[in-house]
């Protein structure tokens, strides 16, 4: 049987939300796992252009770079797994097909193949920032419904969100051997002279 053959024998579609075990009401539940499923849409998103670069990272400082993204896309895979989990305790459904995470994710896809370096990191800080501000958003989403297990949960993992922007934006700095080397700090940043 194909997957279009099956879609009758689907129990529950991802803009449902049925009672939940936690006694929240429907109405906000469905308001937080409308959120919380833009979050993991955008968060897979963010994974796989984290992976990307992994792959295809090459420089000086390739092993810390592939290192550093290894250790994102496992945190970021593990946040988007931990708002997924929250979904179904919400008593929704958690995005979860490649073409549906695009379309409701806030994020923008990077196209396809390998820009410079210091493109893909910037993408890498971009779309991070885009995510902690959306956090924030539903951190207070949260409370104002009075979920304080979403808004402690989006909390938790902000502050980890904010560590892996801030290690992008250090990858991003300007080097300080640069001067000393003479070398063009223009062209350090990107720009083409």
């Amino acid at each position: 049987m194909t997957p279009s053959q099956d879609a009758g024998l689907v129990r529950q579609e991802v803009d449902d939300t049925i009672d939940n075990p936690i006694e929240l009401p429907q109405k906000t539940a469905r308001q937080l796992t409308d959120a919380l499923n833009t979050d993991v849409a955008s968060l897979f998103v963010l994974f796989h252009q984290y992976q990307k670069h992994h792959w295809v990272a090459e420089g000086p400082q390739f092993r810390d770079i592939h290192l550093l993204l290894e250790e994102h896309y496992t945190a970021v895979q593990q946040q988007a797994d931990a708002f997924a989990e929250r979904i179904v305790t919400l008593g929704g459904v958690p995005v979860s097909a490649a073409s549906a995470q695009l379309k409701r994710a806030y994020v923008k896809e990077e196209p396809e193949g390998i820009l410079d370096l210091r493109e893909m990191l910037s993408n890498d800080l971009q779309t991070n920032q885009q995510i902690l501000v959306k956090l924030r958003e539903h951190i207070k989403l949260a409370r104002d419904l009075q979920d304080w297990g979403t808004e402690q949960l989006v909390k938790r993992h902000l502050r980890a969100q904010e560590l892996r922007t801030q290690d992008i934006m250090h990858l991003l700095e300007h080097e300080t051997l640069d001067e000393v080397l003479g070398v063009d700090s223009k062209r350090t940043k990107g720009s083409k002279s």
